[in-house]
Formats: structure tokens, C-alpha cells, sequence
């Protein structure tokens, strides 16, 4: 894990927290995958696999529960309602 990574899950992290804090409904998350990047790792999908994974975890762990992971072009969009 590199240093942009830790400082855009970080930010992500901070943004799903903001929101819950500020009285939220629902949280969206959205990851980008690089082509390029992908195309040097042995298995990409696993490794997206275990993106999602992380995301899907440090959000549900401010107080979110996830209800959707869709896929657009090179993008995964993640939909977080509040957790009850």
C-alpha cells in the first residue's frame, strides 16, 4: 500500500464519518481502477476483490452498511445507508 493510498482512504474514511456525523441517510463511495496499473498484476480481479473488501469494511466501520456495488467503466460506485 502506497502513501496515496492510505491518504485517499483516509479521506474517504473522514468523508463517510463527516457524513454520518452530520446526519446522513446515505453515503457514496467510488473507487477508480487504473487499466494500466492492472494490467502488471498477476490476478487484477482478486486485487479489486480485496479494494472493495477494504472500502466496504472502513466505511461499515464509521457506522454505515453497504447496499450496492455497481460497476461503470473503470469505475466501482458503493452505496452506504445508515446503519440501524
Amino acid at each position: 500500500m502506497g502513501i496515496l493510498h492510505a491518504i485517499r482512504m483516509q479521506k474517504l474514511v473522514a468523508d463517510a464519518r463527516h457524513a454520518h456525523a452530520q446526519g446522513d441517510n446515505t453515503f457514496k463511495a467510488s473507487i477508480d481502477i487504473d487499466p494500466r496499473g492492472m494490467a502488471r498484476v498477476r490476478n487484477p480481479m482478486k486485487k479489486i476483490r480485496k479494494e472493495i473488501d477494504l472500502v466496504v469494511r472502513s466505511v461499515e466501520a464509521v457506522g454505515w452498511e453497504c447496499v450496492g456495488i455497481d460497476q461503470f467503466m473503470y469505475s466501482i460506485n458503493m452505496a452506504f445507508v445508515r446503519a440501524s
